[in-house]
């Protein structure tokens, strides 16, 4: 058992060494790009996007919030939920996906919450929000610009299908294959239809406002036009899911490889976005550090 986990850490560090290396060798490879790009530095936008972003994510613990309301069990206060989404979130970075879930699942604990209410809504969360993820980039990534054909207005009629998946039928199977597959309990899902349709509506609103601070943080940084809000809403949104998804510890190598590969629709060379996305990840870090002080002043206010 030990050596499969050695096994298993080993080979996630491979590959992000691996993932990293690719990054730095295309950085290295078209140094000149980077040199002789028009970088444009401003401060005060980049600070306003970190505060931008901090915001998202406040907006996510919400949504996670009136996730947990349809369990049937008593939800945690909000300040609470914002310090265990923020410590448990650092969580991704050690190798193994299920670090994040166990760490809420002990902060919960902590604070008099029920583990099983914190798994249990963390998992359809994270579901919701990887569904509103690639459906918003699907509708707002300029997809011919990378050779590919567009979702023209009467394709994207085909999307509509998604809201199945917070059916509870639907989701209340997925949380049973969930139970099965990890051998934990899993809570039943009580909210109705309109109800998960609501939540992933409000979910693609989060990846909206998410592209305002991403592009914020473009500009600050880049000659970048306010013409790309709508790419940028999808770069980031399936970028992040490609993270998430990732087996890798915090998504490091496949967000930024993705992300890179997805600013080409704004015409940036390819070395230069290399260092955004990369950049992109300090910016998010420094947003949940952010987060984690914003939980700690609610505390303090509620105390």
């Amino acid at each position: 058992m030990r050596r499969s986990i050695l096994a298993r850490r080993l080979l996630s560090f491979g590959l992000v060494a691996a993932a990293l290396w690719y990054l730095g060798h295309t950085v290295a490879a078209n140094w000149r790009q980077v040199g002789s790009f028009d970088w444009q530095v401003q401060p005060g936008l980049l600070a306003l996007s970190v505060v931008a972003h901090v915001a998202e994510l406040v907006l996510g613990v919400f949504i996670w919030s009136r996730v947990i309301t349809h369990f049937g069990e008593p939800a945690p206060h909000f300040p609470a939920l914002v310090r265990i989404w923020s410590f448990s979130n650092a969580a991704r970075y050690i190798p193994g996906s299920i670090w994040q879930f166990l760490a809420a699942a002990q902060l919960a604990s902590q604070a008099g919450v029920s583990r099983l209410l914190m798994l249990t809504s963390l998992a359809v969360h994270v579901g919701i929000v990887l569904v509103s993820a690639v459906v918003v980039s699907l509708l707002t990534i300029p997809w011919s610009h990378l050779g590919l054909g567009g979702v023209p207005p009467v394709a994207a009629l085909a999307l509509l299908p998604v809201v199945l998946v917070v059916h509870p039928r639907f989701l209340n199977l997925m949380l049973a294959l969930l139970a099965k597959v990890t051998r934990r309990e899993t809570l039943r899902w009580e909210g109705s239809w309109a109800q998960g349709i609501g939540l992933l509506l409000l979910a693609a609103g989060s990846w909206v406002f998410y592209g305002v601070a991403f592009l914020l943080f473009l500009r600050a940084l880049a000659p970048v036009s306010w013409d790309a809000f709508m790419p940028a809403i999808g770069i980031n949104a399936l970028s992040f899911a490609a993270g998430l998804l990732s087996p890798l510890p915090g998504g490091i190598g496949v967000r930024e490889s993705a992300m890179a590969g997805l600013l080409g629709v704004l015409h940036l060379p390819a070395a230069v976005a290399v260092v955004l996305s990369a950049l992109a990840r300090l910016w998010s870090i420094a947003a949940e550090v952010g987060t984690a002080l914003v939980g700690l002043a609610l505390r303090r206010r509620a105390e």
